[in-house]
């Protein structure tokens, strides 16, 4: 008998050997489902790649002819780069609007007005029960008539984002707040001499990061490529890039899936930034503000 066999027997715990032989099986089917969520996610993309550069593509499994012609005509159009850029900038301006907007008001709710938070939550959700369509047309209304006329604006697209945006970033900012807990880091920051703002810039605002990251991500991956609420408020006035590839499909297909794959690419791009940015450390927070 070796010298582990009799240790393993006093103490009734399964021999190493078993221990991986158990382990096979489930690294086994962790490996199959992320086989499986990265084939639904990849094989799609795939696909319209391949569609984007077809140039025959029937009855086959993949298109017998290649072209580039169609995402050449595609970046060469004059609405690209203004399109685009346009989305780019409602996506972000909105989430500047609504972190602005929600992280001081989700501060004041964590330390003094704990009760409101769950009315608050309910108004919240308001934007899930309302119809894009119904809610682009009260928004035409009420700002088509003085003292305050934004119609076919960009600035009423950018606070009609903000308020469907309002659902995501209120969770986010909330949860992230919760997990720093926010009312004890005041409590005891307020004891040390801080001003009532103090704790929100140097403690809060640094702890909560990865919730302002999270809540900047969701933000750009509901507005960026938006179609409804664009075609309503701004139209051709402010052409935005889901507006131009709604109009484009019908006539061009393929070079609405090249535009599309490289809107994906932009939205990847944007969002990694946003990561970088959230991520970063502050100088207060290196040193422990």
């Amino acid at each position: 008998m070796t010298a582990s066999g009799p240790s393993t027997a006093a103490t009734g715990a399964p021999p190493p050997q078993a221990v991986r032989r158990s382990r096979r099986p489930r690294e086994l089917g962790y490996s199959l489902l992320l086989l499986a969520f990265a084939a639904f996610l990849i094989v799609p993309m795939v696909g319209t790649v391949l569609f984007s550069i077809s140039e025959g593509w029937v009855d086959t499994v993949l298109p017998t002819r290649y072209t580039p012609e169609y995402w050449a005509n595609a970046l060469a159009d004059p609405l690209f780069l203004p399109t685009i850029s346009r989305s780019v900038i409602a996506s972000v301006a909105c989430i500047v609007v609504s972190i602005a907007l929600m992280a001081p008001t989700m501060y004041v709710l964590h330390i003094s007005a704990r009760r409101l938070r769950p009315v608050v939550e309910v108004i919240s959700l308001a934007p899930f029960a309302l119809p894009a369509v119904v809610f682009a047309l009260g928004l035409i209304r009420a700002y088509s008539v003085p003292p305050l006329v934004l119609t076919g604006t960009p600035t009423l697209l950018i606070i009609s984002y903000t308020v469907i945006s309002l659902p995501f970033v209120y969770r986010a900012i909330d949860n992230a707040m919760l997990s720093v807990d926010t009312r004890t880091l005041y409590e005891a920051a307020r004891t040390l001499g801080a001003s009532r703002w103090a704790p929100f810039r140097h403690i809060i605002l640094p702890g909560i990061r990865r919730g302002l990251a999270a809540a900047a991500l969701l933000v750009f991956a509901v507005t960026f490529g938006e179609y409804t609420l664009s075609a309503f408020l701004v139209g051709d006035l402010w052409q935005t890039s889901g507006v131009w590839l709604y109009k484009m499909w019908d006539q061009h297909p393929h070079e609405t899936m090249a535009v599309g794959i490289v809107s994906f690419a932009i939205s990847w791009g944007c969002s990694i930034a946003l990561l970088y940015l959230f991520g970063r450390r502050t100088g207060g927070d290196r040193v422990g503000v």
